[in-house]
């Protein structure tokens, strides 16, 4: 099959590429700036064309002919994407890719949602329960998106399905995110500060959430399903796990950040993805927190000399 890849240079995008081409699909990368990574990899064929931009997009599409796209592409800068408005850049640039990928006669379409969308004060999150109503920017974002997209690829003659990501870690995580801020701190031998860590959350590896991409892609799944473990962890057992893989519970500094005022927990409900994809991930959290520490030892910058 040849599948077209949005946002393959980021976190979710890099590892998706990678697992699609490993499965042997003809992959197209359409980024926005070369990427070392990307391009070191012949088993990917990179295209360089700006979402935004209605012109290079069309034009890229149109050679690549795709069977299938997954777009990824978002902005996500942590800690700044749940309100930023380059949210509504994201929307018209997920706008202008889809209606050029329906001209490029691609016949299926699966896209990035988040379980933003849903109301938080539900503690197991449904694809076809649970009310949806997102509290930031991003999320609502996300669900007009879809809304959008839904519509537009029924009358389209597109397949689409519409993943929503739940709280992913992993190689390759941005810095200042939950995981790779206390890996690396605590690599670098510095105080990992945090919160007391009673909300719970269900936590999936990337790597995982890739293969469940790849699995949905080539499969004629439609709608919403959630990319989730199905099983809830709090904060705190993270963090501590962490530390005592790399037996450095004393630099863990629980409660010296306040608890954000979230919902207690928010696990995915993983019905559909069971039982309709048939799909279940590799990586318990010990093994992929354990993978995550691998890969941080071989890639955290060498510190200074004193």
């Amino acid at each position: 099959m040849r599948i077209v890849v949005t946002g393959a240079a980021g976190f979710i995008g890099y590892h998706v590429a990678r697992r699609l081409a490993q499965q042997g699909h003809e992959v197209h990368a359409l980024v926005r700036r070369k990427s070392p990574d990307l391009l070191a990899n012949d088993a990917i064929t990179v295209s360089i064309a700006d979402l935004a931009d209605r012109s290079t997009v069309t034009a890229a599409l149109a050679a690549i002919r795709p069977d299938c796209a997954v777009h990824l592409a978002w902005y996500a800068e942590p800690g700044r994407y749940w309100q930023s408005a380059e949210n509504l850049a994201s929307v018209r640039a997920s706008l202008v890719f889809v209606e050029a990928l329906a001209t490029s006669g691609c016949g299926r379409l699966v896209a990035a949602g988040s379980c933003a969308e849903y109301d938080w004060s539900h503690s197991l999150l449904s694809e076809s329960a649970t009310p949806i109503a997102p509290s930031s920017l991003y999320g609502v974002c996300k669900d007009a998106t879809r809304r959008i997209l839904s519509q537009y690829c029924e009358t389209s003659s597109i397949e689409f399905a519409w993943a929503r990501f739940f709280f992913l870690y992993g190689p390759r995580e941005a810095p200042g995110r939950l995981v790779s801020s206390v890996v690396t701190s605590l690599l670098a031998n510095r105080e990992a500060k945090c919160s007391e860590g009673t909300q719970r959350r269900d936590f999936l590896h990337v790597e995982d959430a890739a293969d469940a991409i790849a699995t949905l892609a080539t499969s004629h799944l439609r709608g919403p399903i959630n990319i989730g473990s199905g099983v809830g962890v709090s904060v705190r057992e993270i963090v501590t796990s962490i530390g005592r893989q790399l037996d450095r519970m004393s630099l863990v500094n629980l409660g010296a950040l306040a608890d954000q005022p979230q919902s207690l927990e928010l696990v995915a409900d993983c019905a559909r993805l069971r039982n309709e994809l048939h799909w279940k991930p590799a990586f318990d959290v010990q093994s992929g927190l354990r993978n995550t520490i691998d890969w941080w030892r071989n890639h955290l910058p060498a510190q200074p000399s004193l």
